[in-house]
């Protein structure tokens, strides 16, 4: 039998809201099965103001299991920060997370804090896509939106199979290595192994069940927000490439943008200048929506104090210039060159401005205004090695 000095302690954290009907089934297996092993472990909420009662079943549950602590949260939302939250509280040496909907077997919590010790990995999850782990009764289009989401994350996590997991493991040391952190949305996990620097993950299989009580909390809206927060991983771990492709791909929906309004004005019977102006502008309408999105979630890069109003100035030089090329391309006669040439100094003066004004500091300077870490309470050691 190992020593007790050797038997690990665990922290798990449960980020909630409007959870009140689980925790009472959750939390107790949760214990049963942690008691099992004879660790040293606790239990942390993170709740967001839930008005279903949750404080008052954690305090019911608390008299029966006094290693159940929880924080209430009323000037902040979401799940990622939640986890962030609960990681901050975390004494232990290893911790885990997972939901509260009982959708991941909390009997397999011990398991993955072992393949945590035995393998020496830095990260565990909790997966449904390996040998032996499966989901419970999923429909067609749930999942194809998973399959989807998982492959738009692949180029960040290689080989792993559910880097979309909810359900995982990781050592407090590996956290602490986590310098910046500024997630939005539910894929927390996905963060941490990114900004972690996790290299040995191990997936163990799990039985994903469908939730037992209350009501999903994946909305549309959260489906957005992953892309952005897929777009902030990919600025992270791709400085200067992702920036780029980002600019690219918004060119060639305003080029496409550009040449059918073009085209389609000539077939009206309008002269080729109103057209290319007409064209340019549509141009320039689609480059707003893609700029209004990278100042909503990006705001850690941005320097300039009226963004918007500098995007004006800029596109007014982009509008002039791309007009003047394709004025003087006029002797081609074919109005596909013409808008070429109309296109190629807009975006050479989009390119320039863009970078000379600051609007995009990805790939750049690469530093964000602000770090955002995680500030670890003392663990019960380093608490009694202060006070001796």
């Amino acid at each position: 039998m190992p020593s007790a000095r050797s038997l690990p302690s665990v922290s798990v954290i449960i980020p909630t809201f409007r959870e009140a009907e689980n925790l009472p089934e959750l939390i107790p297996t949760l214990a049963t099965a942690l008691r099992s092993r004879g660790w040293d472990w606790e239990v942390i909420v993170v709740d967001d103001n839930s008005p279903d009662g949750t404080e008052e079943v954690l305090a019911d549950l608390q008299q029966k299991i006094p290693q159940v602590r929880w924080k209430i949260r009323k000037d902040e939302r979401g799940l990622s920060s939640a986890v962030l939250a609960g990681l901050g509280m975390a004494r232990n040496e290893y911790v885990v997370v997972m939901d509260a909907d009982m959708s991941h077997p909390p009997e397999s919590v011990p398991g993955l804090v072992e393949r945590l010790m035995l393998e020496q990995a830095d990260f565990v999850i909790g997966s449904r896509y390996i040998m032996g782990g499966r989901t419970e009764d999923w429909g067609f289009l749930r999942w194809v939106n998973s399959a989807g989401a998982t492959l738009l994350a692949k180029p960040l996590v290689g080989t792993v199979r559910d880097p979309m997991a909810g359900f995982f493991a990781m050592r407090r040391d590996t956290l602490e290595k986590a310098g910046t952190l500024n997630p939005i949305g539910y894929k927390i996990a996905l963060e941490l192994m990114v900004k972690c620097g996790a290299r040995h993950v191990v997936e163990v299989p799990i039985l994903f069940r469908n939730r037992k009580y209350g009501e999903s909390k994946l909305t549309m809206k959260e489906q957005f927000r992953y892309l952005e927060h897929l777009s902030r991983l990919y600025d992270y771990v791709f400085p200067k490439g992702s920036p780029r492709v980002k600019f690219l791909v918004a060119g060639a929906c305003g080029a496409a943008a550009c040449l059918g309004t073009v085209l389609g004005m000539e077939r009206l019977g309008a002269a080729f200048l109103p057209s290319m102006v007409a064209g340019l502008l549509a141009m320039t309408l689609v480059t707003l929506g893609f700029f209004a999105r990278y100042v909503r979630a990006q705001r850690d890069f941005i320097v300039m104090k009226h963004p918007f109003a500098e995007f004006v100035y800029i596109s007014v030089a982009e509008v002039a210039a791309g007009t003047t090329l394709a004025l003087i391309a006029d002797p081609l006669g074919s109005t596909l060159l013409k808008v070429a040439a109309g296109l190629a100094g807009l975006l050479v003066v989009r390119y320039t401005l863009r970078k000379v004004f600051l609007h995009d500091l990805r790939g750049i300077r690469g530093a964000r205004k602000q770090a955002i870490g995680i500030a670890f309470e003392a663990s019960p050691a380093a608490q009694q090695a202060a006070s001796a």
